[in-house]
């Protein structure tokens, strides 16, 4: 393999590196507006990702990123260890810890249960019983959306095209140009008002299609704590990814 040579445009790559006793997966990701090597750390992947720029070669990045192996090495000791969707695991259900508990039946909806300690019950089999916790917090995910987006919609007299969840890797939510707003089910692990503030934002979207100060007028008359929420998705969200798997 000739590891001085380009990296395509577009054409990403991963890895695997030797950093001491840590084998550690590194994404090269090309980028042609891009004027120096950045690195950044996917929490949802647990990878660490290099932006190539223009002109790039693998054997640079390569050794970019091991010049920051320490980096890259303090960075995923911070991540919390991931945590399936599986019997006897505890996750939060709108910042609520809850315990997934298999029901032993072979049929039945999934049901939220006020024990002394908070449970998701799950029925079938337990080969998919994490596909089922999955459908179960989509559900309720799409279910909170279509309520906020209603209320915040009214009030600002726009109606957008449709709602979507998504699991994007960049963003929690956005709005196309014909009004279709999509969003992140993973907000239903969050706190509610969390939830609320990104319904917020999308929505004001449909009158400003830009972040400028009109658009967070709007946000504010509609959400006036939105700054709480935004520091709450910049420094704890990416907690959310350890939940699950990636879909």
């Amino acid at each position: 393999m000739m590891f001085g040579r380009k990296i395509p445009d577009k054409q990403a790559s991963l890895l695997m590196l030797d950093i001491g006793d840590t084998n550690i997966a590194v994404e090269l990701r090309p980028n042609s507006r891009a004027k120096r090597y950045i690195l950044k750390l996917d929490s949802k992947q647990r990878r660490a990702i290099v932006t190539v720029p223009r002109g790039g070669t693998r054997k640079q990045a390569i050794r970019f990123a091991q010049d920051q192996a320490q980096w890259i090495l303090e960075r995923l000791g911070q991540l919390e260890e991931p945590i399936a969707f599986a019997p006897g695991n505890i996750i939060p259900l709108r910042d609520v810890p809850h315990t997934l508990v298999s029901t032993g039946k072979a049929r039945g909806l999934a049901k939220q249960v006020l024990a002394q300690e908070p449970e998701l019950h799950i029925s079938g089999s337990d080969e998919h019983f994490s596909r089922r916790v999955l459908d179960h917090l989509k559900k309720e995910a799409l279910g909170d959306y279509r309520k906020r987006v209603a209320e915040h919609a009214r009030a600002l007299n726009v109606k957008p095209s449709a709602i979507r969840l998504r699991d994007g890797k960049t963003r929690w939510g956005s709005c196309s140009s014909n009004g279709t707003l999509s969003f992140s089910w993973r907000l239903i692990l969050a706190p509610p008002d969390t939830l609320n503030y990104l319904a917020v934002h999308e929505v004001a979207h449909l009158r400003e299609m830009n972040h400028g100060a009109q658009f967070w007028a709007h946000v504010e008359t509609l959400c006036p704590d939105y700054e709480i929420h935004r520091h709450w998705l910049r420094e704890e969200g990416s907690g959310l990814w350890r939940y699950g798997i990636a879909t």
